[in-house]
């Protein structure tokens, strides 16, 4: 399960994720999608450890 709660993150004072919410149960699949600049790569690099988010909470399996 991955849950994502209240992400926000910003770089140079850009904006890219704001309160941002996902809920993946076991057996989900979902698909990023949205115009260029809307933050799916930013997303997929805070979810990695590329970028370090600002605040919110993301859990995988239980974890932090």
């Amino acid at each position: 399960m991955l849950e994502i709660n209240n992400l926000n993150i910003s770089i140079k004072d850009r904006k890219y994720l704001d309160n941002f919410n996902l809920v993946l149960k076991d057996n989900d699949k979902a698909a990023i999608i949205g115009e260029e600049g809307n933050g799916k790569s930013t997303l997929m690099k805070v979810l990695t450890g590329i970028y370090t988010k600002d605040s919110g909470t993301i859990t995988y399996e239980g974890k932090d």
